[in-house]
């Protein structure tokens, strides 16, 4: 029996250290967590059912990519990318994820910076130590920004000393704010927002947090070539749209012109970038052309690919989990407001980083309410 926890504890952190380099070998090692969480103990794993309902929102994706796929063609590889929000109610354990979590994006940091300063050895511009420069081989920013943020939150609820949890958070700051991603740094910001008027207090370290992420952002404003601040707020036309708003406003006009023509079930996982792509050219937009963009928005996405079925699937099965499931308020306030603006600009969910990473936060969610 100690052996099997053993081999439980053994897969689920090799799940955590392999989910920002390798999605496949991730999937797997989270696979191998499930199957001995059940060998460990059988009979409980069948009485767990008994607390599904904090993760029935969850389930209510997976059903609503099951059910699309009755009247739509799915591929295998979108079938497996949703594994993550089955398997992850038997795998987890937060006294794990809590341990290896830290070690892991200190691992990604160490990783990416070294890199960087090796490319720039070998006379790459120094703009390879920002914004998607820095992220050469690895997932965007926004999956790769939450897993960091993912981290110092374990962090900081961990065994660490208090000077060793500010040099974490010194360094994760830093981090972000060469990331540059905007949107990313406004959604931590409204879930901060959110625990510190739920706490009714501001932390001390708060002032010397804000330097530290300003200075890191502000060197990536300086050094991001055609990235800056000024290429946000551009006239939207479709022809000339390569910025942070005007592109994303292109795509959802295109989005929703093509939700229109089929509101109820959509067009299908397989259909909808093809459908978007021919929009592009209707519309001549020609970076969406270019790069096969998708709508960066979360909920116009599940609208356009599973349809207003679709949603209300997903939403009938998180107001049932609601009721059955009393979540903790300002987790699930943090929660909504980080991964709910995120979504705004963001297709978070069709990639298989960003359904684990809101699989995980959601696990987290569920376990903080059933030990309080």
């Amino acid at each position: 029996m100690e052996s099997k926890r053993l081999i439980h504890r053994i897969f689920l952190s090799l799940w955590v250290l392999l989910l920002p380099f390798w999605d496949l070998g991730a999937g797997m090692a989270l696979a191998g967590a499930f199957l001995a969480s059940l060998m460990a103990d059988p009979t409980a794993a069948r009485a767990k059912w008994t607390q599904s309902a904090g993760y029935w929102p969850l389930w209510g994706i997976l059903v609503m990519v099951g059910l699309g796929s009755a009247w739509h063609p799915i591929s295998s590889e979108v079938a497996l990318r949703y594994t993550p929000l089955a398997l992850l109610f038997w795998a987890y354990d937060r006294s794990i994820v809590q341990r290896i979590l830290p070690v892991g994006a200190l691992g990604v940091m160490i990783y990416l910076l070294g890199a960087g300063l090796l490319r720039i050895i070998d006379g790459a511009p120094w703009d390879t130590l920002v914004y998607r420069g820095l992220l050469k081989g690895l997932h965007q920013h926004v999956y790769i920004g939450t897993y960091l943020l993912l981290a110092a939150v374990a962090a900081q609820g961990g065994p660490w000393t208090g000077r060793w949890k500010g040099l974490y958070w010194a360094l994760t700051l830093l981090f972000l704010g060469l990331l540059g991603a905007k949107m990313l740094l406004i959604s931590a910001g409204l879930a901060a927002t959110w625990i510190a008027y739920r706490q009714r207090t501001i932390p001390r370290w708060s002032a010397p947090a804000a330097v530290i992420l300003i200075v890191g952002f502000g060197v990536s404003q300086v050094l991001a070539q055609g990235r800056a601040m000024g290429h946000v707020f551009k006239p939207v036309d479709p022809y000339w749209a390569t910025g942070s708003v005007d592109t994303r406003v292109v795509q959802a006009q295109a989005a929703w012109s093509l939700i229109q023509e089929k509101p109820w079930l959509g067009w299908g996982p397989g259909a909808a970038q093809k459908a978007l792509d021919a929009r592009y050219e209707v519309m001549n937009y020609r970076f969406g052309m270019q790069r096969h963009l998708n709508v960066h928005n979360q909920f116009l996405q599940w609208a356009l690919t599973y349809g207003l079925v679709g949603l209300g699937i997903v939403w009938v099965f998180a107001l049932a989990g609601f009721r059955a499931w009393t979540p903790p308020l300002t987790a699930l306030g943090a929660f909504a407001f980080y991964f709910g603006s995120l979504w705004l600009t963001e297709s978070f969910m069709e990639r298989s980083l960003g359904l684990t990473l809101v699989a995980l936060s959601w696990a987290w969610i569920v376990e903080i309410s059933e030990s309080d």
